[in-house]
């Protein structure tokens, strides 16, 4: 398992997989991820929150090797974290 910076992931095509938009949902991700030795590059990043307040908060976006994120979704879908990012490159 390692945590990368995103920059050391870029030779390997990283994906999108989970943002966590709390400390709580972060660290579960980041322990889940690393209880499967899964490699990950984590960055802190805006994202647009779609609440009554709404407003740009920062979120902690996980990425993963390409050919690992559909595991990785899955992996953290059935631990409870449900706002995993499934990007399809193949629509328009």
């Amino acid at each position: 398992m390692a945590r990368y910076r995103l920059e050391e992931l870029l030779g390997r095509k990283p994906t999108l997989v989970y943002i966590a938009g709390n400390v709580a949902d972060a660290e579960k991700a980041e322990r889940l991820l690393a209880s499967r030795s899964m490699d990950y590059a984590v960055s802190i990043e805006p994202f647009l929150h779609t609440s009554v307040l709404g407003g740009t908060y920062p979120g902690l976006f996980i990425y993963v090797p390409s050919p690992d994120s559909r595991l990785c979704r899955q992996y953290l879908e059935s631990n409870g974290l449900t706002d995993t990012v499934d990007l399809d490159e193949e629509s328009p």
